[in-house]
């Protein structure tokens, strides 16, 4: 274990925005008075209510005047914030699935919970500056913030603060060298079920990252974190690896933890997670979540290759159009087969592809999506001809990470689909599950002779048979196992019949 008294430096003050020039006249000082005002929010329409919390929040987070009474004006600040958070994870809760962008409400709480986040550090600087140590309670309430705001990112496939995480991991360093990063919190400081300590709210953010939450489903990422927060006690930093569980931190802040899992090389800003005891709990634990130790197993692998990427990706600036579910897939397939009109079909959503390799490609298109796009669902991506006359290319490919911005700009990168891709359709007994989704996609690789039917998620039924019939083929395809899905579509691996 890292003993941060003697191995880390001292702690600099925390990095927030520069105070106001000077006091706004708006500022409510009182506690009383901020709590009158606080009583009258509009909490029924909360993004108003966020937005006047935020104005008020900022004045007082970014006065030129602190100090540290105004830790007890923060904290009356809670209560709502804690009611408009809910609000917004709430409605998350609607959508476990999908790639939606963030709304003016979400946008709203994001900002709130890291401007009071700033508030409370501001206070800490202040302690700081005159030589006295700020509480576990103070650190904590900042870090319970950071964390809050990392995680409706994640499950919006938002981009990443990098800000908040160097916040974040420079609360720990703090929290190490006063020696009270394991030291519990009242229980009216947390809800029910959140990590009691600086500890163990750190750990779960980093194991989360490490994991990239961009690849995954929301429903999944939020899986991971309500377990990970209650099993974070055996995590720590070393200052060389230890075991066979252990992935490289940059305790400096100049690069994310994902990054800096998969390309930091040793130095004097290196630390090393040691996860055995995690890693060995997570394979023990029957109501483990799903795909976490699967995510883990496949960075720490990644770790021992020489290279992560099996092809090199090559930049590219070409437009492309995409389209996505199955039955239009399928229309244009068939289509495009029977020699029919090649004009870009109306659907489809204009793009611009940013880079590929042998295996996969990257494009960048303009949300919002209606329906929205998920992972492991698959899309069919054609270029835009130059010639009139060109005949189409592109190709078919699964979605496998997804990434949002503030603009509503998304960008997706995508698995190619090797081989030839068929439009067929489910017939016979079969179509009672597929509840009218009987349009599916067969994929046949060459080089392996593998089968793998794409269809909707109702279908499937481990050794069933089932019937499909498409341009020259009729196949009596056996279930095997799922090779990946989505709440609507699954990839099966299938092993044909007789005709």
């Amino acid at each position: 274990m890292v003993n941060a008294r003697s191995s880390q430096p001292k702690p600099r003050l925390f990095s927030i925005p520069a105070p106001a020039v000077a006091r706004h006249p708006d500022l409510l000082l009182g506690s009383r008075q901020l709590k009158a005002w606080l009583d009258t929010l509009p909490l029924a329409n909360p993004p108003k209510a966020a937005r006047m919390l935020l104005h008020q929040l900022r004045l007082l987070s970014r006065d030129p005047q602190p100090d540290t009474r105004f830790a007890n004006l923060f904290e009356l600040f809670e209560p709502p914030l804690d009611t408009l958070f809910q609000v917004v994870y709430e409605r998350i809760q609607l959508n476990p699935e999908s790639a939606l962008p963030l709304d003016q409400l979400e946008h709203e709480v994001l900002q709130n919970l890291t401007e009071l986040a700033y508030g409370y550090l501001r206070v800490a600087n202040e302690l700081l500056t005159a030589g006295k140590a700020p509480s576990a309670e103070l650190l904590y309430r900042a870090t319970r913030l950071l964390d809050q705001s990392l995680n409706i990112e994640q499950l919006h496939y938002h981009r990443p603060n990098i800000d908040n995480w160097r916040l974040l991991l420079s609360i720990y360093l703090h929290a190490a060298q006063y020696d009270i990063v394991r030291k519990k919190v009242d229980r009216t400081l947390r809800r029910r079920n959140e990590p009691h300590t600086i500890h163990g709210l750190f750990y779960r953010a980093l194991l989360i990252s490490f994991c990239d939450p961009h690849h995954h489903r929301p429903s999944q990422v939020a899986a991971w974190h309500e377990w990970t927060g209650q099993h974070t006690a055996g995590l720590d930093l070393a200052m060389l690896p230890k075991g066979r569980a252990n992935l490289p931190l940059d305790i400096s802040g100049q690069s994310a933890p994902l990054a800096a899992a998969r390309r930091c090389k040793p130095g004097p800003d290196i630390r090393y997670l040691t996860a055995d005891t995690f890693m060995q709990t997570l394979k023990e634990d029957p109501e483990a979540p799903a795909g976490l130790l699967d995510a883990l197993d496949a960075l720490l692998k990644g770790r021992r290759t020489p290279e992560q990427r099996q092809n090199e990706r090559q930049a590219r600036d070409h437009p492309y159009r995409l389209l996505q579910g199955l039955r239009l897939i399928h229309q244009r397939l068939s289509q495009l087969m029977q020699g029919g009109n090649t004009d870009p079909d109306p659907y489809a959503l204009p793009c611009r592809q940013t880079n590929q390799s042998k295996g996969g490609a990257a494009f960048r298109l303009q949300g919002p999506i209606n329906p929205p796009l998920m992972i492991s669902e698959p899309i069919l991506a054609e270029a835009e001809s130059t010639a009139p006359d060109a005949p189409p290319v592109g190709f078919v490919a699964r979605i496998q990470r997804l990434l949002m911005d503030d603009a509503k700009q998304i960008e997706i990168g995508v698995e190619k689909l090797s081989g030839r891709v068929l439009p067929v359709e489910i017939t016979g007994r079969a179509t009672e599950r597929a509840r009218g989704d009987t349009l599916a996609l067969l994929q046949h690789a060459a080089d392996s002779g593998r089968f793998t039917l794409i269809a909707t998620r109702n279908i499937y039924r481990e050794g069933d048979l089932v019937n499909i019939e498409g341009p020259g083929v009729r196949y009596n395809l056996r279930l095997l196992s799922l090779l990946g899905a989505s709440p609507r579509v699954a990839f099966i691996d299938v092993e044909p019949g007789e005709a």
